[in-house]
């Protein structure tokens, strides 16, 4: 990530000495999209981290008790009450191996998907590797609001304001540098925490 910053240093430093301007002030728009490329890099590294967690650590974590074990349980009882049993939970139970299959479906469940938001952090990444609240308290994924929402306005909007005008030149969000690396910084902190706190609750498990 810090490639990219080195990267919107120079284009900024050779903007202003083709300009024969010094470097401060608004960014031109070629500066913004690194922003923006900052932003969706750091959201695809997060995803890919994270993800890969759980899939390496729920096996060990839910076979002992604890929040982790909890939470697979719940899964299969969830799975096993619904109005219309799914196809897939159906195909896990008459496999020869049972439990392995449903695993599967349940590390499934918590990584098929990009993460949405800092609630869906929260509860689809935190809870499946058994971290409470005092290992990593819920403030610390609320105060990625501001990320997601930069995210999602840069990958599903192309970080339009209105997209009612848009127009040949749409007009798009301006972004700080230092907001954004603010952003960046604290969303791959936290994957960082993830992993340490999930390295603790492995090593209680053996």
């Amino acid at each position: 990530m810090s490639g990219l910053f080195d990267t919107l240093h120079l284009v900024r430093r050779e903007r202003s000495r083709q300009n024969n301007a010094e470097t401060r002030g608004r960014l031109h728009s070629d500066a913004q999209d690194l922003l923006r490329a900052a932003i969706v890099f750091t959201s695809a590294g997060l995803d890919a981290a994270v993800q890969a967690l759980i899939e390496h650590a729920v096996p060990m974590l839910i076979t002992q008790p604890g929040t982790a074990r909890a939470k697979y349980e719940t899964f299969v009882e969830e799975q096993a009450r619904a109005p219309k049993v799914e196809d897939g939970f159906l195909a896990a139970l008459r496999s020869q191996d049972p439990r392995l299959e449903l695993l599967h479906l349940y590390v499934q469940s918590k990584t098929k998907a990009s993460f949405q938001g800092s609630s869906d952090l929260r509860d689809r990444a935190r809870a499946s590797l058994g971290i409470t609240d005092q290992q990593i308290h819920r403030s610390r994924f609320t105060s990625l609001d501001t990320f997601f929402t930069a995210r999602n306005d840069v990958a599903h909007r192309l970080d339009m304001d209105n997209v009612a005008k848009a127009d040949a030149a749409p007009p798009r969000k301006q972004r700080a540098q230092e907001e954004v690396r603010l952003m960046c910084d604290e969303a791959l902190l936290l994957v960082r925490d993830l992993v340490e706190e999930a390295a603790v609750n492995l090593v209680a498990c053996r």
